[in-house]
C-alpha cells in the first residue's frame, strides 16, 4: 500500500508550511512515529513525524519549498516492492503542482 505524507496543520492560523530538511532520504526506511521532516510554520520549525511504516518512496516538495497544508509532501511505499509504482505515482503529483511555464 502507499500512502501520503501530507503537509500537517502546525497551529490553527497556519494555511501553508515550508520545508526546511529532510530527515530521511528516499529509499530510506522509516519507522511510525519516528520524525521524518523539519516543517517551519508560521510559529516555529517542527519536526513531522510518519504515521506509516515502511520506506519514503518519493518527496514530492523538496526542501527550501512550500506547501499548503493538506498537500501531499512525500508518498510512504509498505514494501521496497512498491517504491517503483510510488515513484511514478509521486512524478505525477510533482508535474501537477509544478507552475505551467510562461
Amino acid at each position: 500500500m502507499i500512502r501520503e505524507v501530507f503537509m500537517p496543520a502546525l497551529s490553527s492560523t497556519m494555511t501553508e508550511g515550508k520545508i526546511v530538511s529532510w530527515v530521511k532520504s528516499a529509499g530510506d526506511k522509516v519507522e511510525k512515529g519516528e520524525t521524518v521532516v523539519v516543517v517551519e510554520s508560521d510559529k516555529a520549525d517542527m519536526d513531522v513525524e510518519s504515521f506509516y511504516e515502511g520506506y519514503l518512496a518519493i518527496i514530492i516538495v523538496p526542501a527550501g519549498e512550500v506547501a499548503t497544508v493538506g498537500a501531499a509532501i512525500a508518498l510512504v511505499a509498505e514494501t521496497e516492492a512498491e517504491i517503483a509504482e510510488a515513484q511514478k505515482q509521486g512524478a505525477g503529483a510533482t508535474a501537477a503542482s509544478a507552475p505551467a511555464p510562461a
